[in-house]
């Protein structure tokens, strides 16, 4: 019986260190990532969108009269922890909320929007080029992007 109470207790002490781990983000609301360019015809703004438990996808054309498509398919707790694992949001919450010259001539702007813990951050930076705090996650949402590359 004490030694039951002995791991019991190094189980819960192990739990409350782990669980404060410095800039860990513990409740991904919803992050966005998106890219626009400026000068160009057709589709030039699209985002994607990931909460919980869908993606919404979402691009808009640049046109006297947008036309905007949108799609959605289903997100696994699993992958959406994966984005969540590789964020810091102490790292997030340093960076300025605009990196370089995002869009000037033509180059185009990413930008990734992150609410969780009850915190909101959006980063916009140049095209092709993510802080290294966000190249990873930048480089997980492409890879859903592409899961939406039929969208019509």
């Amino acid at each position: 019986m004490e030694r039951n109470l002995i791991f019991v207790g190094l189980l819960v002490f192990s739990m409350i260190f782990t669980a404060c781990e410095k800039g860990k983000i513990d409740n991904l609301d919803q992050i966005s990532y998106g890219s626009s360019f400026g000068m160009c015809v057709g589709y030039c703004k699209n985002e994607l969108t990931v909460s919980s438990s869908k993606m919404t996808y979402s691009k808009i054309q640049h046109a006297p009269k947008p036309d905007t498509k949108t799609c959605t398919q289903p997100i696994t707790a699993e992958e959406v922890a994966v984005i969540r694992n590789l964020l810091d949001s102490e790292k997030i919450a340093a960076l300025p909320e605009v990196i370089g010259c995002p869009d000037c001539a033509d180059g185009g702007a990413e930008w990734v929007a992150i609410n969780a813990d009850g915190k909101k951050y959006k980063i916009t930076f140049e095209y092709g080029k993510p802080p290294k705090e966000l190249a990873a996650a930048v480089a997980q949402l492409k890879t859903l992007k592409e899961l939406f590359k039929d969208c019509k």
